[in-house]
């Protein structure tokens, strides 16, 4: 334990010192920013003065030019333009001067000054007069002084300019090496107080090391302690993920098995249940024929998600093929269209298909498309209001993919479902006597990702829906648009 008498004086030192660094801090920072800011306002100022002088040189040739095509002209009315454009030109330089004026001189830069503004109004007499012979039409009284006079006078007024813009440097880079100058003497003491900065913080760095030696230990012991926690948990972690991925694929399993063994019995349902409804010999009452047909149709929407299950549980394992090829998006739009014209008629509902065909083709497994077209377009119908519409349309395209939309006028759904809808089992719709098990849009989603696409939903609630996939374009496309198929 520190005795007071010790401790007292540690203190007073300290403080002292801390004192002068702060004292230095200041001082040096203080020196530092007036060096800055020095520099600045040179620079700023020998900036300005050389625009304004700029300024003055370009006015002076820019009058002297439009005074020569005034020369050339007949048309009075071009004249009249070029001697507006002449004022202009003659207020810009005014303007400079008299800011040039404002912003100060040098004994030497005054003097170049004085040489050129006389200068200066012997060209604005001289130029005056050529343009009352203009007005005159003495075009070779005019052209005369011109040449004699006002030229020569310009060129002399605008190299003195240009001298004065020289000597405006050369006094900008004395003044600047001034400011550098005390600017490095700021810089020393920034120094000093760095060095002192670095001792302190070396003895305080060092009591610190002494006062943390006999920790390290115990913290070495407890990382020791966390890391076997870690590891423990690490493999329970992995144990669970493996137990996980085991549950995932017999559940994967069972739904493959299943499927195919719902299917045999199902389509001798399906079967049977088409032979009664053919009734060749006319045996069964309207009602019987009724069941039959309410038979196939429960039948055949059982063998639809039969396959969206099979379908779901090859992606999910891993083991759907996928044959990736060029494929006529016009086409297989077209088949999907007739395919569902039946169940649109139903309900009356339109369907417009604006794909042209000579829309491009696409890198994908057709069979795959038909199914992902089939799915959108079904539910564009399913949940369309009577007497709706269905618009298919390719909405954008450019070099790498093409963009196809499928809207349709019925309910449309929150803009918080949206994500929603494309999960596994979710159905969102409120509409009664819609067939779905909410497994058709997420095998879709599935699917446009594993052909490199993208698939979307766009909706207004209560003004229907527009689903978007967007899939890649075939490479091998000719420069004018058109497609060349591959062989």
């Amino acid at each position: 334990m520190t005795d007071i008498r010790t401790r007292n004086p540690l203190i007073v030192a300290f403080s002292a010192v801390l004192v002068l660094i702060l004292g230095l801090s200041f001082t040096g920072t203080f020196l530092l920013l007036s060096g800055i800011k020095t520099i600045e306002d040179v620079v700023t100022q020998s900036i300005h003065k050389s625009n304004l002088v700029s300024d003055m040189r370009l006015a002076g040739r820019y009058r002297t030019l439009t005074l020569s095509q005034m020369l050339l002209m007949d048309d009075p009315f071009e004249r009249n333009e070029e001697f507006d454009r002449f004022n202009e030109a003659g207020t810009r330089f005014v303007l400079a001067r008299d800011a040039l004026r404002e912003a100060g001189f040098t004994k030497d830069e005054q003097e170049i000054i004085d040489k050129a503004l006389p200068q200066s109004f012997q060209i604005g007499i001289s130029q005056n007069q050529i343009v009352d012979l203009i007005q005159q039409e003495r075009i070779e009284e005019a052209t005369e002084i011109q040449t004699k006079n006002s030229i020569p006078i310009q060129n002399k007024n605008h190299k003195a300019y240009g001298v004065l813009q020289e000597k405006q440097r050369a006094n900008t880079a004395l003044a600047v090496k001034a400011a550098l100058d005390s600017l490095r003497s700021s810089m020393y003491v920034l120094i000093i107080v760095a060095m002192i900065i670095f001792i302190v913080i070396f003895i305080m760095a060092r009591a610190a090391v002494n006062r943390t030696t006999s920790t390290v230990q115990e913290t070495r012991k407890k990382q020791i302690e966390l890391e076997q926690i870690v590891q423990e948990r690490t493999s329970e972690l992995v144990l669970a993920k493996e137990q996980a991925e085991q549950a995932s694929q017999t559940k994967t399993d069972f739904l493959s098995k299943m499927s195919h063994e719902l299917r045999t019995p199902l389509n001798a349902i399906l079967g049977f249940s088409q032979i009664l409804q053919f009734n060749r010999d006319k045996t069964l009452s309207e009602e019987q024929l009724t069941n039959a047909a309410e038979i196939q149709s429960a039948g055949a929407h059982l063998l639809e998600l039969i396959n969206e299950l099979l379908d779901l549980a090859q992606i999910e394992s891993g083991k759907l093929e996928l044959d990736i090829q060029p494929v006529s998006l016009s086409e297989t739009t077209n088949e999907a269209v007739k395919m569902l014209e039946p169940l649109a008629e139903k309900q009356n509902i339109t369907i417009i298909n604006s794909v042209a065909e000579d829309a491009p083709e696409v890198l994908v497994d057709k069979l795959r498309l038909k199914q992902i077209m089939l799915n959108i377009i079904a539910n564009a119908i399913k949940y369309n209001y009577k007497n709706g519409s269905v618009y298919i349309a390719i909405a954008n395209m450019n070099e790498a993919s093409v963009k196809l939309t499928v809207k349709d006028t019925g309910v449309g759904i929150s803009n918080e479902n949206n994500k929603k809808v494309f999960n596994n089992f979710e159905r969102l719709s409120s509409q009664s006597g819609v067939e779905g098990s909410g497994i058709g849009l997420a095998v879709t989603r599935h699917l446009v990702e594993l052909m490199d696409g993208k698939i979307g939903i766009e909706n207004t609630t209560g003004d229907g829906c527009t689903f978007w996939v967007e899939l890649p374009i075939n490479a091998q496309q000719q420069s004018d648009g058109s497609i060349r198929r591959q062989q």
